[in-house]
């Protein structure tokens, strides 16, 4: 059986999550600047804990309580399962635990869906190491987010700007109390945009977001850079980054701004929708290379419902891989009406070099052409 805390209990369940205070949002939720839901065994002492945020959930406490553990997974598979989430319109859940003996406890909790794996790192800045102010290309500028700016009549503003501010802080107007960020604008277009995720006391946790055409230019670099350089000199004395391993853009833009990476942990997440579940599967099978596993992983994905064209191209690619030639080009083919159109990525990826002289192979490149 699981209780949900109110608001003013929160700070109760403070130090069951003292291991886990690498993710800042755990703090910013217990404190109220951060939406979240906290849910525990036990009202008046608890000994185990399950916290609800926008930026994922977290597990802490004792595993070894069955109540518990029935409760949440009660809780999981009738409400976040169900699409009812903190955060708006969420595909997934995505958690983090301590102690690990959580794991033995996974069948239980998790009984339809067994969560897959996902490495992350946590890095951390207290020093920018670039001279952004300096290097911003001409024609671009770099300017302090607010509401003025976002009112410009001739300003184009990207949708996720508002509704991240929205979803990640309650309200636009709880942002500006105590959030910030930086957004570089070309043309009067905002083109890049680094805001917190989330603060609590001195520390801040932030992100990037770049247009995808205006990617590859170092305005990521800057614009992260910009944001940081504003948090240092404005009572907050480390600033965090969070970000997948395999995600070497997000570590290059780390880095080159002046982060240093403090943490390998790991995610623990599964998709709300079933198919698309099933479709992750095969990807986390397909980056350990067990290609084979990986294409019946994607089948059942694809017979149980419709998914991301991605899931095609990627499947296409596990066939291509064990040469299984009309497969790899049946599955190109369904991710091209799914959709897909990088015709550049395709071309790029080795596993198909062997179909580039057939004629089935220009075709696939001519419907990814544009007409």
């Amino acid at each position: 059986m699981i209780f949900e805390l109110k608001k003013k209990e929160y700070t109760k369940i403070r130090p069951l999550f003292r291991e886990l205070d690498y993710q800042l949002t755990i703090a910013a939720v217990i404190e109220g600047s951060s939406p979240g839901r906290i849910f525990v065994d036990n009202p008046q002492r608890p000994n185990s804990a399950f916290i609800c945020s926008v930026e994922g959930y977290y597990l802490a406490g004792d595993p070894h309580n069955d109540g518990f553990n029935q409760g949440l997974c009660d809780y999981i598979l009738n409400t976040i399962l169900a699409g009812d989430t903190i955060r708006e319109n969420d595909n997934d859940l995505v958690l983090c635990i301590h102690p690990e003996e959580w794991l033995t406890k996974f069948d239980v909790i998790f009984p339809t869906r067994p969560p897959l794996q996902l490495p992350r790192l946590y890095y951390t800045c207290t020093e920018v190491k670039v001279d952004w102010q300096n290097k911003i290309p001409t024609g671009f500028s770099i300017h302090q987010l607010d509401p003025k700016l976002l009112e410009q009549k001739n300003m184009e503003i990207p949708d996720h700007i508002p509704s991240w501010m929205r979803i990640n802080w309650g309200s636009i107007d709880a942002f500006w109390r105590q959030g910030f960020g930086f957004c570089t604008v070309f043309n009067n277009e905002l083109v890049s945009w680094s805001l917190t995720d989330c603060v609590s006391g001195n520390f801040c946790e932030i992100g990037i977001r770049t247009k995808p055409e205006y990617r590859r230019r170092g305005l990521a670099t800057l614009t992260a850079a910009a944001t940081v350089d504003y948090a240092l000199k404005h009572g907050y004395s480390q600033v965090g980054w969070h970000t997948n391993i395999e995600n070497y853009g997000s570590i290059g833009v780390a880095e080159n701004v002046g982060f240093t990476k403090t943490r390998d942990y790991i995610w623990y997440y599964c998709m709300i929708d079933e198919a698309t579940h099933l479709a992750e599967t095969g990807l986390r099978s397909f980056i350990q290379g067990y290609f084979a596993l990986a294409l019946d992983d994607y089948e059942q994905a694809f017979a149980k419902g419709r998914v991301s064209y991605w899931y095609y191209h990627q499947a296409a690619q596990a066939a291509a891989t064990l040469r299984e030639k009309q497969k790899a080009l049946n599955l190109l083919n369904q991710a091209i009406t799914e959709g897909w159109r990088n015709l550049e990525y395709t071309q790029e990826c080795s596993e198909f070099d062997f179909l580039h002289d057939t004629k089935d192979w220009q075709k696939i490149i001519k419907r990814m052409k544009p007409r």
